[in-house]
């Protein structure tokens, strides 16, 4: 069995965690890093993770990373595999990861809702994954948000999930869902936010174990 620890939305928190060792650690966004500094503090905390594999994507608070652009933050966070719109087999695990939400406020990867560019992104999806990886939710799974009273995951992320059928959704970005999974369609859809909508440290990080793959 491989084990894999997902979180999302640590927003400078993730030193209070105690993540249990694993195969794969997956974290979903929303490390916060808006500097130089808070990368380089980034890079420093997942170097000392107990995991043998580490990958990381970027959310809507990580400014900095889409500032610099990806090519630099693969040349930077030289203890973790940055991943921005690109696919990676680990494990024989087929992974997507993208850090992309719709508008809200002015902050990083974001596009205009029900827009040409949302379907320029997320068609890039592919089909056969074991794992799409998004900073944020699709459209009523997982996606309620108080603050405004309404699902605000993405309908165009939504459509092209059911589209291409992966066998497990992981996010986070609406705070007040994270900790929870449900099935729908035969797709496992796990919000990973550790944080709960008031920023505490609530939610346990995300364990989900596969088995090996055979031959």
């Amino acid at each position: 069995m491989k084990k894999i620890v997902v979180i999302s939305d640590t927003h400078g928190k993730e030193s209070w965690l105690d993540l249990p060792k694993c195969d794969i650690l997956i974290h979903c966004g929303d490390f916060h890093i808006t500097s130089r500094s808070e990368l380089d503090y980034a890079n420093y905390w997942f170097k000392n993770q107990n995991a043998d594999i580490k990958l990381f994507s970027a959310g809507n608070h990580d400014t900095f990373l889409e500032e610099i652009g990806k090519d630099k933050c693969k040349e930077l966070l030289t203890h973790v595999r940055y991943l921005e719109n690109e696919t990676i087999e680990v494990e024989g695990l087929k992974m997507y990861f993208s850090p992309h939400t719709p508008f809200f406020n002015s902050w990083a990867f974001m596009y205009p809702r029900r827009s040409l560019d949302a379907k320029r992104i997320w068609e890039k999806i592919p089909y056969g994954l074991d794992f799409l990886i998004t900073h944020g939710p699709a459209y009523q799974i997982l996606d309620y948000s108080k603050f405004e009273n309404k699902s605000v995951g993405c309908e165009v992320l939504q459509r092209e999930i059911f589209k291409k059928q992966p066998s497990t959704h992981l996010y986070g970005h609406i705070h007040e869902n994270g900790g929870q999974h449900i099935n729908t369609s035969g797709i496992d859809f796990y919000n990973c936010s550790v944080l709960n909508g008031e920023y505490k440290l609530v939610n346990q990080p995300t364990v989900i174990e596969v088995k090996d793959a055979t031959i």
